[in-house]
């Protein structure tokens, strides 16, 4: 009789189903999921957020809406990020280690949400933003791909694929001026809830 238990167990889990671990969350297998990808933090000037870094010391994003005054809604959760590029050819980025590299010689892609603001103190033309992977952290490394220019003041979502030359580690995302620019200028983008990065077929 002791062993009846082991006849009624199938039973049981079907009416009491595993509960999972609370904070365990299940990730589907083929994708790698950024650490804060919407870039949840108090809002504040020259700040990254949770979860990021800066490729680039002392150049770093604003946390919005409230950094210098700018109220504008972000496209999901309670705040996004402005970088800017500098008429001196200086620029801003926002950096993450992922949770597992990206393969050499694989197609990848991502969606992100982008827009622009017509007065940002004085960062008011419009920019894009450049994809950058590196196997080593606060460097650039390999420019991978680049949005179009942002020209927009509402949110729109980007898809963004690219090729892996060498094993990714670091991904970067910098701000920089439109294409074909000879003079550099002050202006800024905004950012926010980036997807999970996942392979695609190369063409």
């Amino acid at each position: 009789m002791k062993n009846n238990w082991l006849l009624l167990l199938p039973l049981w889990l079907f009416i009491h189903p595993p509960v999972p671990l609370e904070g365990v969350v299940e990730q589907p297998s083929g994708k790698i999921f950024f650490r804060n990808p919407s870039f949840e933090d108090t809002p504040r000037a020259s700040a990254v957020p949770k979860g990021w870094h800066s490729s680039t010391p002392g150049s770093t994003p604003d946390i919005l809406p409230g950094a210098w005054g700018i109220e504008f809604a972000p496209q999901a959760g309670n705040t996004c990020i402005g970088l800017v590029v500098r008429h001196d050819g200086t620029t801003e980025d926002i950096a993450q280690a992922l949770a597992e590299p990206l393969d050499a010689d694989a197609c990848y892609t991502f969606s992100i949400n982008l827009a622009h603001v017509e007065q940002y103190v004085g960062f008011n033309q419009p920019a894009r933003i450049r994809v950058w992977g590196s196997a080593t952290r606060g460097t650039k490394g390999i420019l991978l791909t680049s949005s179009p220019l942002i020209n927009h003041s509402d949110w729109r979502q980007y898809q963004l694929q690219f090729l892996t030359k060498e094993s990714v580690r670091y991904l970067t995302l910098e701000a920089w001026y439109g294409p074909g620019v000879i003079f550099k200028y002050n202006g800024n983008i905004l950012l926010d809830n980036c997807s999970p990065i996942e392979k695609c077929a190369r063409a």
